[in-house]
């Protein structure tokens, strides 16, 4: 097992090696899929908390979100892809982007449309920020959380629709995908990049028990007032893919 020590900014920043900080309290697919990477491969590394730093980081490192990923004395990485890249560059334990060009070039479109902006993740958020701020916090996130999101998912009422029909059309895909073939993976019968964001962004629409991800009641009672389109569309065998991903190589309890 690879070890994970949780330090404070001034700690991590100087520090060798690797340093991950995280969105904690929520299941931010994002920063979980993060330590996801991380934790498949067998790295070390050092865990910071995002929002007790928060403006700490933004100054000494220039990152407006989490994760913020640190690798010795290399650039802040922040986009799914860049940290990706590094893990692979690292090596580890397992490869987890598809040697075969069509397999790599199929499973980055999937990444891309669950993890980048526009995407899976990206769409639910916006959902979510729209059900409180048309609620008054009754749904969705509490109201300071999604009075405090909306300008950075460019939130505006009329792109609603358009975030629930995407969210619904990348579920639908990554049915399909799952479903096409015997395997027991998104792509088969191997272990890729995809099954850790797959299985990590559904935190957000259908949460995992408490025990394994122990989230904060008002958190856990946001994500369950998500668009019930939305929610409808996470599939059976979704979900058994999921529950094979922490089974097998997701760490638990969840580190939120």
């Amino acid at each position: 097992m690879n070890t994970v020590e949780m330090v404070d900014l001034d700690a991590a920043l100087p520090a060798r090696g690797l340093r991950v900080i995280y969105a904690e309290n929520i299941p931010s697919p994002w920063s979980q899929a993060a330590l996801g990477l991380f934790d498949i491969k067998g790295f070390d590394y050092r865990l910071v908390p995002y929002r007790k730093f928060r403006e700490a980081i933004r100054e000494r490192t220039g990152a407006q979100n989490a994760p913020v990923v640190l690798h010795d004395d290399e650039p802040p990485r922040t986009g799914w892809a860049d940290i990706l890249a590094l893990a692979q560059r690292l090596g580890g334990r397992v490869s987890l982007v598809p040697d075969e060009q069509e397999q790599e070039v199929r499973m980055f479109g999937l990444c891309h449309a669950l993890m980048s902006e526009g995407g899976l993740g990206w769409s639910v958020r916006l959902l979510l920020t729209h059900a409180s701020l048309t609620t008054d916090g009754r749904e969705g996130w509490p109201l300071q959380v999604a009075t405090y999101l909306a300008p950075k998912y460019g939130y505006a009422p009329e792109r609603a629709e358009a975030a629930r029909a995407r969210a619904v059309a990348v579920l639908d895909l990554l049915t399909r995908t799952l479903d096409g073939h015997g395997g027991t993976y998104m792509l088969g019968h191997a272990l890729t990049a995809l099954d850790v964001y797959a299985a990590v962004t559904l935190g957000v629409m259908v949460p995992l028990p408490q025990e394994v991800c122990p989230m904060p009641a008002v958190l856990r009672h946001a994500v369950g007032t998500l668009d019930p389109q939305v929610r409808a569309a996470v599939s059976p065998s979704l979900l058994r893919h999921r529950e094979m991903m922490y089974a097998r190589h997701l760490r638990t309890p969840v580190q939120l």
